[in-house]
C-alpha cells in the first residue's frame, strides 16, 4: 500500500457487508470497527478531505509514531482517522479487566500499556487519550482473547479506568500530536 495519501483515497462503507475500508487506486484496507460502532447508515463513498490528508501526514511524520515501520504506522493512522471521522463515542468497560498491580496516574498519549482480563489474558494497548480517570486505548497486539470466546482484533478500541492499565516496560513515551488535534 502507498503510505502517502493521494487524491483518489476514499472512505468506502459497504452497508451490505457492514465494512468500512480505505480504498486507493491499487489497494483496499479494511477498518476493523464494527458497523454498529460507526456513524453511517447507508453505503457511501467519501473522498479523503484536506483535513484527513493533513492529519495523516502530520501523524505519519510525527516522532510519536516514527519508530514504527511504515505499514504499521499507516494502519494505526487510518484507524485513528476512522475514529475521528466515523466512530461513535464508547462507554468504559473496566469490569473486563483486572486492577493493575502497578498504579500510574498519568499515561502519555501513544504510550503502550498492558490490560489483563479477569481471566488473566494480557495484551498491549496504545493509550490514545486520557480524560480524568479514563483512558481511550487501541489494541496494539494482533488479538486479545476475552471470556466466552470473544476477542478483539488489532486496532479495536476500549475505554477503561486508569487503574486497569499497567505501564509497558518497553514503551517509551514520545512527543505526541493528538490524533484529534493533528492538522
Amino acid at each position: 500500500m502507498e503510505f502517502t495519501p493521494k487524491a483518489d483515497w476514499q472512505w468506502v462503507y459497504n452497508h451490505d457487508l457492514g465494512k468500512l475500508s480505505v480504498v486507493t487506486r491499487d489497494d483496499s484496507f479494511a477498518i476493523v470497527y464494527a458497523s454498529n460502532m460507526l456513524r453511517l447508515t447507508e453505503s457511501q463513498s467519501l473522498s479523503f478531505t484536506v483535513d484527513d490528508v493533513t492529519r495523516y501526514i502530520t501523524l505519519f511524520e510525527s516522532e510519536s509514531l516514527g519508530h514504527f515501520e511504515e505499514s504499521l504506522r499507516c494502519k494505526i493512522i487510518l484507524h485513528l482517522l476512522a475514529i475521528d471521522v466515523f466512530h461513535k463515542p464508547i462507554m468504559p468497560k473496566s469490569w473486563l479487566f483486572q486492577e493493575s498491580p502497578v498504579q500510574q496516574m498519568q499515561f502519555a498519549n501513544a504510550e503502550l500499556a498492558v490490560l489483563t482480563t479477569t481471566e488473566g489474558q494480557s495484551a498491549k494497548y496504545m493509550v490514545l487519550e486520557q480524560q480524568d480517570n479514563f483512558c481511550l486505548c487501541m489494541l496494539f497486539d494482533e488479538e486479545h482473547a476475552f471470556p466466552n470466546n470473544k476477542s478483539f482484533k488489532q486496532f479495536q478500541l476500549i475505554k477503561v479506568t486508569i487503574d486497569k492499565l499497567t505501564p509497558c516496560l518497553e514503551s517509551k513515551p514520545h512527543e505526541w500530536i493528538s490524533f484529534q488535534n493533528a492538522g
